[in-house]
């Protein structure tokens, strides 16, 4: 998921962002709309996840500039959203990825969202697979995958935070994920090694998983499996 943060003191436009996104681009999460200037900063000063910050030009206590300033260091693209084109060039010049002038046109967003999630998918390729999801791409994190899921012809994959249903079946997937973090347990499973808990020998064996769910390991897989666990305790 691409997680992103909406900073707007406009409760007309927090909403059209928010159904914009949701409609048009699904694999944006929403994690928090703040309308002031100080709980924004906070919050993004202390979060080590944010990909995307829509920022109004002038909110509560101060400016998106402001907020942007405050943020040293910072990883997230930036879109100013804003009816007044004034601060259009002191937004560019701080380093913002796109400006949006309200009303939001439709075609404005699609545009700047599109240069701006290609960014992001550059930014992020070498910890991260594109998967194709509700019509569009969503880039997941490895380390946010716990395991793979076959079903059919398509694949369930179950992250820390949600289930997602992909078009594409396992063995795509098996030749594009790291082998250093992802191995194939089962005919129908792909699990994070970094993300197993539990090995329980028997004579199919099984995995348990961080969020608790068991996982079958085949037979002629088990030795594999006990030796990944038997390093990992030394």
């Amino acid at each position: 998921m691409i997680h992103c943060v909406i900073v707007e003191d406009d409760p007309i436009f927090q909403q059209v962002l928010l159904q914009k996104l949701k409609f048009h681009y699904p694999q944006c999460e929403v994690l928090q709309v703040f309308d002031n200037k100080d709980d924004a900063i906070n919050y993004l000063n202390s979060a080590d996840n944010i990909d995307l910050v829509f920022l109004d030009g002038q909110i509560n206590g101060g400016t998106g500039l402001d907020v942007l300033a405050a943020c040293e260091g910072r990883s997230f693209e930036a879109v100013f959203v804003t009816a007044y084109d004034k601060f259009a060039i002191d937004a560019l010049n701080a380093a913002a990825s796109y400006y949006l002038l309200k009303p939001i046109r439709t075609e404005d967003f699609k545009r700047g969202m599109s240069l701006i999630l290609s960014r992001i998918n550059q930014s992020n390729t070498s910890n991260t697979i594109l998967v194709p999801y509700k019509g569009s791409y969503t880039a997941l994190k490895y380390d946010d995958i716990i395991y793979f899921e076959s079903d059919g012809a398509y694949t369930n994959i179950i992250t820390k935070d949600d289930k997602i249903v992909s078009s594409k079946n396992l063995g795509h997937y098996e030749k594009l994920l790291p082998k250093e973090q992802f191995k194939r347990s089962h005919h129908g499973y792909i699990v994070n090694l970094n993300h197993m808990q539990l090995l329980t020998k028997g004579r199919t064996g099984t995995i348990k998983m961080v969020n608790g769910t068991e996982i079958p390991v085949a037979q002629r897989r088990m030795q594999e499996f006990m030796q990944f666990f038997n390093e990992g305790q030394q």
